[in-house]
This record gives C-alpha cells, structure tokens and sequence, in this order.
C-alpha cells in the first residue's frame, strides 16, 4: 500500500520524533494510531493474525500483562522522511509472570506513518520477530489460558 500522504514536515521539525513513535508501541495509546491501522508480524511462516487498531491495542495489554516487567530496547532507527517511515530495530526484554523466567527476543519493525485530522499517527507496523522465541512463548504460557 503507496501512502501519499506529505507529512515529512512534522517529522522534519521532530514534532513525532522516532522516540515518540517508538514509546508508542509500547504504550499503546489508540488515539496515536491510524482509524485504517494495521499491524502484521512476519515471519509469515508464525501463522500470527493481523491486527487492526482495536486487536492490536489489545495485544499489547495482553502481552504486557504476562510480564512482571517489559520494555522494548530501540538498538537502531531509521526514518525515511520522503515515505513518511521508520525501521526500528529493538531489543525486547522482560521477566515472565509465574516466574517462569527471563525473556529476550529482537526484532524490525516497519513504522508508516500518515496525517490524520491534523496529527501525525501510525498507519502500518510490520514487525518480523525473532521467530524460534515467538514460537516458544505460547507454549511457555499455557497455563494462563
């Protein structure tokens, strides 16, 4: 999906910096996505359903409730102001509930961006994750279902 939107003047004066995108993600207020907001996680192979804005606000308060602590580390970020994008790459990290341990898993994730209603909101996450970690959690976690 093209997006044609120009809004590389918010990003250009840092009015939404990458930081701010990024603390985003992990506090996941809806009001900073876009009303047609996607998010998809990649490998394909996971099998994992995409999201829209509502399921994925819900995502990350499921995901952020099975750990006593979790952050998410930006290691690089790269902003492509002309398509209105960034690629973040990050650490994430945290300890299990039921003391199940520690976690860590990396992955990229793919920001679009758009301007809606005067405000520069996410559009589209694409986030490919380490996959052999992402497939342990669940089996990990089957005690909380």
């Amino acid at each position: 999906m093209a997006n044609t939107a120009k809004i590389s003047p918010h990003l250009k004066r840092g009015a939404c910096s990458s930081r701010c995108l990024f603390s985003t993600l992990t506090r996941c207020s809806s009001r900073q996505l876009a009303s047609n907001f996607t998010h998809q996680i990649l490998p394909a192979s996971l099998t994992m359903p995409n999201r829209d804005r509502e399921e994925f606000t819900h995502h990350v308060s499921v995901i952020t409730s099975i750990f006593t602590m979790f952050a998410m580390v930006p290691q690089q970020i790269f902003k492509d102001q002309e398509k209105n994008a960034a690629v973040i790459y990050a650490k994430m990290v945290g300890d299990l509930v039921g003391g199940l341990g520690d976690w860590t898993n990396e992955c990229f994730m793919v920001l679009q961006m758009t301007e809606e209603n005067g405000e520069v909101k996410i559009e589209s996450i694409k986030e490919f994750v380490g996959s052999a970690r992402a497939k342990f959690l669940p089996d990990q976690l089957k005690w909380l279902k």
